[in-house]
């Protein structure tokens, strides 16, 4: 029997006073037990009463409101007692008579006349589930609760995105707005959110964007609830004006930070050049090989200062990728053509793999940067005359973009954080121009998408580096 701090009720409704008796005493050692000798007795005291009993035990014959009667009478909205276990006590054996006392409400059954130590354990039966159902109440309460206390917003959504629940930070930032009510759809709400979260490939590629309600800003983010009954999906708002405000000054102050240092630096590299064409006058060799030092650090600085502004502007820009359909195939050979001449003055050669036109969502300009980074590395790493692979290929619901290279490939050791920031491979040759940021802003750009990305190297062999995106969808408009 369960054991709670205070005793289970339960309540014996039987015409015959020795039966009633019989089963009071036989509970009353687990219980606190009421007998009744007739159903309208029992019905008067449950409306007297502020808690009902956790089971009745009802007999089902007796003169006037019958047990079944009080059964139906607790199923009914005007009884509105779902949650007390019923005990049918009946000497009908026939199926039709027990189904009809099952579908009446009743939990369970016994034919009289009964066996005490079955009459006891389904009664244990009947309080354990009592047990387990308040338990679930007890969780669906403390999850309503904390889901009331957090500072977010938080909107729960059913399967059609229509709202369901929403909390006091969501009310406080929403007030006024008709469209925030139970069982309202969201795309009243925000449309646009709406669009992008029953577009399912695109909710699993892209971060949300983030949403302007009034003069504020927040940053949504979706947890879907598959086992969940009440609700298919949360949605909470992250108020982030503040922060994206931050972002844009720091943004404006790095824009001009670099501006005025390219400005120096590209006249300075004017002049280099000048001295290196002959501009004024033949330079003894050893000074001309210092020039062209300075020339290239210069560029490499110059480089540098773009990687780093580039670099903080991800941090805004991965909040506003534009969600569209990207001829991703159709893209590489676009960025091969513009790197060309690159490869024609390495005389590398290119070897495009491409089985079929595929798509993908993204940002067609953020997704050609990442191409464009990617190629030239594989340029930078490659010696004269060696082949560059570009492959574009579906794997599951996703697509494999991947740049390979004859190079001289990635020690294991440095594969682990070839992609963190500042970090370029060890290749024990000379040393190749550049700031090592570019696999960075990959990284960043991909991870922004939604997107994985690797990479495959063996020294002395070559390098593949790829990257997988949602694909899209192929009836999309």
């Amino acid at each position: 029997m369960p054991t709670d701090v205070t005793r289970r009720v339960v309540w014996v409704v039987d015409d015959s006073p020795l039966d009633a008796e019989r089963t009071r005493r036989l509970l009353s050692q687990e219980c606190t037990v009421e007998a009744f000798l007739d159903g309208s007795a029992a019905l008067e005291r449950l409306a007297a009463v502020k808690t009902p009993p956790d089971v009745m035990v009802l007999d089902w014959l007796m003169p006037g409101i019958t047990g079944v009667d009080v059964c139906r009478f607790l199923r009914s909205e005007q009884g509105g007692y779902p949650e007390v276990g019923v005990l049918l006590l009946t000497t009908h054996r026939h199926t039709e008579q027990i189904v009809e006392g099952l579908s009446a409400g009743a939990n369970d059954y016994l034919a009289k006349p009964y066996v005490d130590a079955e009459l006891l354990a389904r009664v244990r039966a009947l309080l354990r589930s009592r047990q387990l159902l308040e338990r679930a109440e007890q969780a669906v309460a403390v999850s309503f609760s904390l889901l009331q206390m957090t500072p977010d917003a938080l909107i729960a959504l059913d399967e059609a995105w229509n709202i369901k629940f929403v909390n006091a930070s969501a009310s406080a930032i929403l007030v006024g707005r008709d469209a925030l009510q139970v069982g309202r759809p969201l795309s009243e709400l925000m449309p646009e959110l709406d669009r992008r979260l029953r577009d399912r490939s695109a909710t699993a590629a892209l971060p949300l964007p983030d949403v302007k309600l009034g003069e504020r800003l927040f940053s949504p983010t979706l947890r879907v609830l598959p086992a969940s009954k009440l609700f298919t999906a949360i949605l909470s708002l992250r108020d982030v004006t503040e922060r994206r405000r931050v972002d844009a000054r720091r943004l404006d102050l790095y824009s001009i930070i670099a501006h005025d240092l390219r400005t120096p630096l590209n006249s300075i590299t004017l002049r280099t050049q000048l001295m290196l064409e002959g501009v004024h006058g033949v330079l003894p060799g050893g000074l001309e090989n210092d020039v062209l030092k300075i020339d290239r650090n210069l560029k490499s600085l110059v480089e540098m200062i773009n990687d780093f502004l580039e670099l903080a502007s991800l941090d805004t820009v991965r909040y506003e990728l534009k969600s569209q359909d990207v001829d991703i195939g159709a893209l590489l050979a676009e960025t091969m053509e513009d790197l060309r001449p690159q490869l024609e003055a390495r005389s590398l050669h290119w070897v495009c793999e491409r089985a079929e036109p595929l798509r993908v969502i993204g940002d067609q300009r953020r997704l050609q940067q990442v191409l464009t980074n990617l190629i030239s590395n594989a340029v930078k790493f490659t010696d004269d005359h060696g082949t560059i692979t570009t492959r574009v290929v579906s794997v599951g619901q996703e697509v494999e973009i991947s740049v390979a290279d004859t190079g001289r490939g990635i020690a294991a050791q440095d594969l682990a954080y070839i992609f963190d920031r500042y970090t370029r491979a060890n290749h024990g040759r000379d040393k190749v121009p550049g700031t090592g940021l570019g696999l960075m802003i990959v990284r960043e750009i991909v991870e922004a998408h939604g997107g994985k990305l690797g990479v495959d190297s063996e020294l002395g062999v070559g390098s593949r580096f790829w990257f997988r995106l949602q694909a899209a969808i192929p009836d999309r408009a």
